[in-house]
């Protein structure tokens, strides 16, 4: 690495200071960054947008997901720029091969995606080219007293990404009148029940977040990692004393080179030749050449090296001592600290081995809740929507119900026909479930599973009243015990004010 060419100042810094240095990095060079940003990544997530209309949800966990490659791409720009030349956009996408080759983006998108040091760790791939079991003894000695800053980064900037979507979706409340009904319903937006129109809107609200704050967690974790790097190589040691160096041989060059004190130096040689003709043999004895303390050369180096603000620093120790340090450790306590320290490593690496099977099993079982409720966060379209003809044997087409359904249920009601009056209430409720509110049933759902699916996709009056119509339903069709008639009179009277249309 050519330290001579680094634009940055290296010097010992704390790593929140590193992570302070970031922002910095990220306003000196907010033009070729942003450029690249807005080259790669925003057409990448506009287009995912696009694609994935009808299911926002699934648009931003995708653009979520592949944010390590555009990290990647950010990455290049700050390295690059640190030594002078910033790449342009056309160098940027010609290095996008690469980047995907060369750069432990498998990796990143898998076990390392959920890396909460993640900007820290790029260099190591990216940079060094570290791969397998000297990539994790890489982070290892990194990571020491650094991990934590690196991922208080990452969940800082998660969290100030999510305040940036939901400020801006605020926003746009706060210049509507309050007489207008609002715009955003969070309840349903979380729950992915509003408009699609909606759910775009806010991952265009989370892209404009990921375009402030992600640049800035890329460049705070590059200058974690140089700060680091420079704590362990000391690489403003050695640039000071290659300052050193060159001013020294700059000085000595000046003297070679400077008539005047080359005449007076031929004239002091002319001079000394002359006493030696003159001079007795006794006082030309040979003399011992003069030490380069004596020159007064080796003090003023060492005064300018004291001088760095390297040396004369505190260091913080980490390490177990005994307060006497001029005492030895008892030897019959040594055995005792041994054990303790031997219990203490593999308390240590058994906690370490159950949370990361706590976390496999929380992954898995938050994919199978994701799998199982599906319907409730994925929107899918009518148009690409299979909507069944029948469920259970009853006909669930809107054509077969007649056009005033409350008011023929109640008809057979008073003919006695309790079980068909249940049965046009029940299969109205379940048109209505299917092309209204969007409820997917399968054919193989029992009564139970429709009830199931409903569930925080209606009102709660809604799911009130259609688990007593379906108890109702189930009494009259399986029991032959059909319910009081006020209590279905009641059934007919309430039916419109929860599925009508």
């Amino acid at each position: 690495m050519q330290l001579e060419r680094l634009c940055l100042d290296l010097r010992r810094r704390t790593p929140w200071e590193a992570l302070d240095l970031g922002l910095v990095v990220l306003r000196h060079w907010h033009r070729p960054v942003y450029r690249a940003w807005f080259a790669t990544m925003v057409p990448f997530a506009l287009i995912v947008f696009l694609l994935l209309w009808q299911w926002p949800a699934v648009a931003a966990i995708s653009v979520w997901w592949f944010k390590p490659l555009f990290d990647r791409i950010l990455l290049k720009v700050y390295a690059e720029a640190s030594f002078g030349r910033a790449p342009s956009t056309r160098e940027i996408w010609r290095s996008l091969p690469g980047l995907i080759r060369n750069s432990g983006l498998l990796m990143g998108l898998t076990l390392g995606r959920f890396s909460l040091a993640r900007s820290f760790h790029l260099p190591i791939a990216q940079l060094e080219g570290q791969r397998g079991r000297a990539a994790a003894a890489r982070r290892r000695a990194l990571d020491s007293k650094t991990r934590g800053c690196a991922v208080w980064l990452t969940y800082l900037c998660a969290h100030f990404s999510a305040f940036l979507q939901i400020s801006l979706i605020l926003s746009i409340e706060l210049f509507r009148p309050r007489e207008i009904e609002p715009l955003f319903d969070w309840a349903a937006l979380f729950h992915g029940e509003s408009d699609a129109w909606l759910l775009v809107l806010s991952d265009l609200a989370y892209l404009a977040g990921e375009t402030l704050i992600e640049p800035f967690y890329v460049a705070a974790g590059f200058t974690l990692y140089l700060n680091r790097r420079n704590e362990l190589e000391g690489w403003d040691i050695e640039l000071g004393f290659r300052r050193l160096s060159r001013r020294i041989e700059a000085e000595s060059e000046g003297r070679e080179e400077t008539p005047r004190k080359a005449a007076l130096m031929m004239a002091c040689l002319c001079f000394a030749g002359l006493f030696w003709f003159q001079a007795p043999g006794e006082v030309f004895a040979d003399q011992p050449p003069a030490s380069v303390a004596e020159t007064g050369e080796a003090e003023r180096a060492i005064r300018e090296v004291l001088a760095d603000p390297v040396f004369g620093r505190e260091v913080q120790d980490w390490t177990w001592r005994y307060r006497d340090s001029e005492s030895e450790s008892p030897s019959d306590d040594s055995s005792a600290l041994e054990l303790l320290k031997t219990f203490a490593e593999w308390m240590a690496k058994a906690i370490r081995s159950l949370s990361f099977v706590a976390a496999a099993v929380l992954a898995a079982g938050l994919i199978v809740l994701l799998y199982r409720y599906r319907e409730r966060w994925l929107i899918r379209s009518p148009a690409v929507r299979s909507v069944p003809e029948t469920l259970f044997g009853l006909d669930v087409r809107p054509d077969s119900l007649p056009a005033d359904l409350v008011a023929a249920a109640k008809r057979h009601l008073a003919a006695g026909e309790h079980a068909v009056a249940l049965s046009l209430l029940y299969r109205g409720a379940l048109v209505s479930l299917i092309h209204r509110a969007y409820v997917d049933f399968r054919p193989g759902d029992t009564e139970g599973n429709c009830l199931d699916r409903i569930r925080g996709r209606i009102d709660e009056a809604g799911e009130r009243y259609f688990a007593e119509l379906l108890l109702a339903w189930k009494l009259a069709a399986y029991a032959h015990a059909a319910p009081p008639v006020p209590q279905l009179a009641d059934l007919c009277d309430r039916w419109s004010d929860h599925f009508a249309d």
